[in-house]
């Protein structure tokens, strides 16, 4: 039997990853014609396809979505199961719904029920091949997505723990099928060359589940990265890389697993010439004026971005003040950092804002502020005297987004002193913060603790805004249509080095 396995999509169709308009060998329209599928072929998601990538929001913002572009995309595929990942919550239960329904495919996921009884969730699933092998496949997902996403945003859909849904269906697959497989949207929490556990948080088990659970595969994502094929205690395991830049091709027979990461064929595929015009009509509106700024501002290393600042971090720090009234916001950027012409786009904008986020109003006192720069500063370590990016930032994957820049106070990193006593400056309008409480602008992913930060869900919201990141910077550059717009510099600084 082959499997075809893509994971974390994240509605890259297109070759582009519409940082520019660069061609790339990359998209799912490349991947679903770089296989054949025939009867002894299984093709599998593991979810997070209806959101991220530009395509995704010019989708929902114009409502081009009878059907899905992503989810005909998977049917044309011929998508077998698909396990959903956190982001595919992101719209609620109506679109989830509509979604899944239109991909032509079954929802495979035994941690996930539908109280309301609309959806068609399997537990599990067993597909004889040609030669007579039965193998027999469960999904689950992260059961972080209760942290993460908004209880409107589930309504009637519960997620239970991942590691016993993983465990009750392995002794099902184990009496009805010859090979079992397990399909989590979930990654690895231990470093698979060292052993060294990397988090100690349940949004990854990966590591836990091949180690513990005696599955003959286990396919793994979230964590966008490429993992090729290893044994983990007997359990082959492998992770396929994120945005269509690949897909996992895996051979099983009686006797073996083999796995590979495949590069999509680079030609032209149907998709895309049936599919031009849309292609043609987002590259229109990315490359929109949307007003003007007084200095170019070009993209730093990420070190350099972390030790002096991000005048682009600057400007959604200033944004979320403006709009807020708040008295301090705090910002992260992506992983990969672009820059601002002098005459700003929505491309632009799009790429240093890549999620569209809600913002939140917190009550903050010194104790979390000091705490959540406590964290930001541990993405610093030094070698040699030289300031490099921290293992605990980059293991088990990039997380240059849990680093925030903040606006509204001033503080200094002094790096050559040990995590946890980094932060020697910290003031508000020039005074300790002492017993004051102080509103912060934070968006929603923040707010739950996510990325290091637990004292946040802990805090008083004050309110909650109506709008997201990514629509409210381009609305605010059509209300100052015809200025030259500036924004003040965060008030900070990196010492010890």
């Amino acid at each position: 039997m082959k499997l075809i396995y893509t994971s974390d999509i994240h509605s890259y169709l297109f070759p582009t990853d519409y940082s520019s308009t660069e061609e790339k060998n990359m998209g799912y329209y490349r991947i679903i014609e770089s296989y054949t599928k025939d009867e002894d072929t299984v093709v599998i998601d593991c979810g997070d396809n209806l959101q991220g990538s530009v395509l995704s929001k010019y989708v929902m913002d114009k409502k081009l979505f009878s059907p899905f572009p992503q989810a005909k995309t998977l049917r044309d595929g011929k998508v077998d199961f698909l396990v959903p990942g956190n982001h595919d919550f992101n719209y609620g239960y109506d679109i989830f719904c509509r979604f899944f329904n239109e991909t032509g495919g079954k929802i495979l996921a035994a941690n996930l029920r539908d109280t309301s009884g609309k959806l068609d969730i399997i537990n599990h699933a067993v597909v004889t091949d040609s030669k007579g092998l039965r193998v027999g496949f469960t999904g689950v997902i992260t059961d972080w997505v209760n942290v993460w996403e908004k209880s409107e945003n589930l309504g009637p859909m519960v997620i239970s723990d991942s590691r016993e849904a993983a465990e009750r269906e392995l002794k099902w697959l184990k009496e009805n099928s010859d090979i079992s497989v397990l399909i989590y949207h979930g990654g690895y929490e231990y470093d698979l060359d060292t052993g060294e556990k990397l988090q100690d948080t349940r949004e990854n088990i990966a590591y836990e589940l091949c180690r513990d659970l005696s599955y003959d595969l286990i396919l793994t994502g979230h964590q966008h990265r490429s993992v090729a094929m290893r044994d983990i205690n007997g359990t082959k395991t492998m992770q396929c890389p994120s945005f269509a830049l690949s897909y996992v091709e895996v051979d099983i027979t009686k006797d073996s697993i083999k796995g590979e990461i495949k590069k999509p064929l680079d030609k032209k595929s149907k998709g895309e010439v049936e599919n031009h015009a849309l292609s043609e009509e987002i590259e229109k509106w990315l490359d929109q004026e949307i007003g003007r700024i007084d200095n170019p501002i070009l993209a730093p290393e990420r070190v350099e971005s972390a030790l002096k600042g991000n005048h682009i971090a600057d400007f959604f720090n200033y944004l979320q003040l403006y709009y807020t009234g708040a008295d301090i916001s705090c910002t992260a950027l992506n992983n990969n950092l672009y820059s601002f012409s002098s005459s700003i786009t929505v491309r632009e904008i799009l790429s240093s804002c890549q999620y569209p986020n809600s913002i939140y109003v917190i009550e903050v006192g010194e104790k979390e502020i000091r705490a959540a720069l406590e964290r930001s500063a541990e993405f610093f370590t030094l070698e040699n005297g030289k300031p490099t990016i921290s293992k605990v930032f980059l293991e088990p994957k990039a997380e240059m987004y849990n680093y925030d820049y903040y606006m509204g106070i001033s503080y200094t990193y002094d790096i050559s002193k040990e995590v946890g006593n980094r932060v020697v400056r910290l003031l508000w309008k020039g005074e300790e913060i002492g017993e004051r409480k102080l509103r912060l602008a934070i968006n929603n992913y923040r707010i739950t603790g996510a990325g290091g930060y637990p004292l946040f869900p802990k805090c008083k919201v004050i309110k909650s805004c109506d709008w997201d990141m990514q629509d409210q910077s381009i609305e605010f550059f059509k209300e100052m249509k015809g200025k030259v717009v500036s924004w003040p510099y965060g008030d900070f600084k990196t010492i010890g080095y």
